[in-house]
């Protein structure tokens, strides 16, 4: 007995027991990385793509004879609010009669999300086939409402390339000893109705997505798309759906029940902010049906990467080279919005290329005080003044920005951070997407853009990203030395140091500049 005290108590082997008790647990709380470890084909199946045509749906009515007469050209409406883009995508969820499509990086269990998924619920309850794939490095919980909602019988949800153990502390020995792997993500984002609208851009499902966070709040931008470009976005959907890396989440050893998402809605419609969602969203509708909405027709190109990417990085990348394509036939302006802007040696070349051929060159990126990841600002700075050197307007955003967001005075004292992938070329063609200008989205994560031809439509997304500037940090050189210009607290400042940081932060960046830039 004395024995048996003396071991279990000992603080070396109380620790060795709770090690092994917690992977006995793991154990128990796991899930399979590929169906091609899953011999139950039931496990497997799923609801049929209904077939349908796309032109008979109540969200083609509004545009319905344009889109008969032209078939290959498509509408779009540029969504930089916050709230707007909520709303839009509330807005197709309640509309929609046949299928809805949403493909995420990250989904957080929160206001904003809960509010979505009623509306996804509800449209399931009409007899619409749902379809959700979340990459699970962003899904803050297996016991989300959105894993909650695959017990719906016309409701499907997979993980993307998930974490096999379920234990979040044991995710970290994971990312260690399957780096190759779990450093390859989803970062595709899409919101698919009736295979006829196609809400693109960089948010993810969350509230400081949609303006609706008191602390730090993403400016991001998206396009919703009506036409052709919904179907091959839906294409694309379906090869990732398919691939033996998305799991269905039916296998997932503990998950939230329905009845606990029932209630959390049914708590939430108590809140005032309820009501106003709803008013809104009608609102939103009466102004789609209306023709409200500054509507631009043109030829969309809908690109995304082989979801095979995650396991071969040697395939080509057809966003890279579309990207360089439209480069090439760059001779007026650039105009770049990109919340992560890590150039590469070759991205440096067709920077100079660009200059040299007198192309006007603006660039918006986050600022050390903004950006949520210090790692990729301090490998911004590598190429921060060999691109002012070569004549590029450069600038970085206030962490405090002057947002677009309706709610920027209510949420005056949250911090603000860029997260939008945009860009004009020669005031004709506007790009938007998930991609990043920087190493991770060119050879690590996979995914996805539209490029939209229509010079009225591309000045609207230029003028856009100009009021951005406008409101930014002017970033140029005195010398060798780097000086930040700009509107601050109320006055017009010449910084020295990066704006809106201490020394502690300063030091951290300067740091993290040790780390490999192809793995940022």
């Amino acid at each position: 007995m004395q024995f048996i005290q003396s071991f279990f108590f000992s603080s070396t082997n109380f620790a060795l027991i709770a090690l092994v008790c917690l992977f006995i647990f793991a154990g128990c709380s796991s899930i399979v990385a590929s169906t091609k470890d899953i011999k139950d084909s039931q496990a497997l199946q799923s609801n049929p793509a209904p077939t349908f045509d796309p032109l008979q749906t109540q969200l083609a009515t509004t545009y319905k004879e344009q889109l008969s007469q032209n078939p290959n050209l498509t509408a779009a409406v540029l969504v930089s609010d916050g709230i707007d883009a909520f709303l839009s995508r509330a807005y197709l969820a309640r509309n929609a009669q046949k299928t809805l499509i949403l493909q995420t990086y990250i989904y957080k269990n929160d206001i904003a999300s809960r509010i979505l998924m009623h509306e996804v619920w509800l449209a399931a309850q009409r007899g619409v086939i749902v379809k959700m794939l979340i990459d699970d490095n962003g899904l803050d919980s297996d016991l989300s409402d959105i894993i909650a909602l695959d017990s719906h019988p016309n409701i499907e949800v997979k993980i993307f390339n998930p974490y096999k153990n379920r234990s979040r502390i044991l995710r970290y020995p994971e990312m260690v000893f399957d780096f190759n792997r779990i450093n390859h993500r989803m970062h595709n984002k899409l919101f698919i109705a009736d295979d006829i609208a196609l809400i693109i851009g960089g948010r993810n499902i969350a509230d400081n997505y949609f303006d609706q966070n008191n602390n730090v709040n993403f400016v991001d931008t998206d396009v919703l798309f009506v036409g052709k470009v919904a179907k091959d976005a839906r294409d694309s959907f379906y090869t990732y759906w398919d691939f033996h890396r998305s799991i269905p989440v039916a296998l997932l050893p503990l998950k939230s029940p329905l009845k606990k998402f029932k209630a959390s809605i049914e708590k939430l419609k108590a809140n005032p902010e309820w009501k106003h969602y709803e008013r809104e969203i009608t609102a939103l509708s009466q102004k789609y049906e209306r023709k409200d909405f500054k509507v631009h027709w043109g030829n969309a190109n809908f690109i995304a990467d082989n979801p095979r990417k995650i396991e071969d990085s040697s395939l080509p990348s057809p966003i890279a080279n579309a990207l360089g394509e439209i480069l090439n036939h760059t001779h007026k302006n650039l105009y770049i919005s990109a919340a992560y802007l890590v150039p590469s040696n070759e991205g440096m070349k067709r920077f100079a290329k660009l200059a040299q051929n007198n192309v006007d060159i603006h660039i918006l990126t986050n600022s050390l005080a903004s950006t949520d990841s210090l790692v990729v600002y301090a490998a911004w700075e590598r190429y921060r003044s060999k691109l002012i050197k070569m004549g590029a307007k450069v600038y970085e955003y206030q962490y405090h920005g002057k947002g677009k967001s309706k709610l920027r005075d209510k949420m005056s004292k949250s911090k603000a951070s860029l997260h939008s992938k945009s860009i004009v070329f020669d005031d004709k063609i506007a790009w938007i997407g998930s991609f990043n200008l920087d190493p991770r989205s060119a050879n690590l994560n996979t995914e996805s853009v539209v490029v939209f031809d229509n010079p009225e439509f591309a000045k609207v997304l230029k003028n856009d990203l100009v009021e951005d500037m406008q409101s930014a940090w002017r970033v140029y050189l005195d010398g060798r030395k780097t000086r930040w210009e700009g509107e601050h607290n109320g006055t017009n400042e010449i910084l020295k140091h990066p704006p809106d940081t201490g020394i502690w932060t300063r030091f951290l960046k300067t740091l993290s500049k040790m780390l490999p830039e192809d793995q940022i």
